[in-house]
């Protein structure tokens, strides 16, 4: 010790590899992403009416949404995904689409923009569809607000998630843009 270190002073850690940085960059999406995989299996909708003691997951939620749909249509398509059973499972499809881009644009670094707009898609998409959810659900002017109340926890959670996945990939999307015009502004050698 050179005397201007104090006895207790920790020794710095070593610099971390491009490639660990570039993967510890990637963690905010596997948590956004596990945000809303977690939320979707978790309670979305309280029952109301008929189905004032129960509560339901994402998934619960498509599937009686498919349901009611068949019940509706006399032919009875059984086992046929339903378009609006199809948009509720396209949350969590997406949100994993997102973490496995951003994931292997950690190694590859052409996927990085591709990165950004999964994360974006995802986001945006996620918080477009829950949004429009929320209000059938507080807006009595339809039988759906009859069927479910209001918003559980889990609907709250997805809700955060995608909203971290939309802002990450702004954020991803802003930086490979930078990072493309400073190159560009470069002179040539």
């Amino acid at each position: 010790m050179g005397g201007t270190e104090p006895a207790n002073a920790r020794p710095k850690a070593p610099a971390l590899p491009a490639a660990s940085r570039r993967a510890r960059a990637a963690l905010p999406h596997l948590l956004a992403t596990c945000l809303v995989l977690v939320g979707f299996f978790q309670p979305w909708m309280d029952g109301a009416g008929v189905f004032a003691l129960r509560s339901f997951s994402g998934l619960d939620f498509a599937r009686l949404l498919r349901n009611l749909e068949i019940a509706a249509d006399s032919t009875g398509d059984r086992g046929q995904i339903t378009a609006t059973a199809l948009a509720i499972y396209l949350v969590p499809a997406l949100a994993v689409n997102a973490a496995v881009l951003s994931q292997l644009s950690a190694s590859v670094r052409p996927l990085h923009r591709a990165a950004g707009v999964a994360s974006l898609v995802a986001g945006a998409y996620s918080l477009a569809l829950l949004t429009f959810i929320f209000l059938l659900s507080v807006t009595p002017i339809n039988d759906f607000s009859r069927v479910v109340g209001a918003p559980s926890w889990g609907f709250w959670l997805t809700l955060s998630g995608a909203l971290g996945l939309a802002l990450l990939g702004v954020r991803a999307l802003r930086r490979s843009l930078a990072s493309a015009t400073s190159l560009r502004s470069l002179p040539p050698q």
